[in-house]
């Protein structure tokens, strides 16, 4: 449309991934990302929503499951919990039901074939 701005996306999925790891809480995050590298949310002039830190965290976690499993699985064991596959695999599922679309999550199945027998 002339005249409308698109929305752009402020948060990096990454940073809020690390920061998440870091705190233990998508509630911390939003405080560090303002004050550490300056990220609020202009539209408001307020600290960005916890919701928008744990969806972008999720997001990137759904993109590099390798990488970010084994950080998980210390964020767990550091409370206490043993990260099985099962529970894995079961929780990579639900997130990305919730962090994407309808044909976005049946496509992230396709392209995770491994992952099918894990949706509830």
């Amino acid at each position: 449309m002339i005249g409308k701005k698109r929305l752009v996306k402020i948060l990096d999925p990454k940073l809020c991934f690390d920061l998440w790891i870091e705190t233990g809480s998508v509630y911390k995050v939003p405080a560090l990302l303002h004050s550490r590298h300056g990220v609020f949310n202009v539209k408001l002039g307020q600290e960005v929503s916890h919701m928008g830190v744990w969806s972008a965290a999720w997001k990137y976690v759904l993109e590099n499951l390798v990488e970010c499993r084994p950080k998980i699985a210390e964020t767990w064991r550091a409370n206490g919990e043993l990260l099985t596959d099962q529970k894995w695999y079961e929780m990579v599922c639900e997130k990305a039901k919730l962090v994407k679309s309808k044909n976005g999550y049946e496509q992230y199945i396709k392209d995770h074939l491994y992952l099918t027998p894990y949706q509830k």
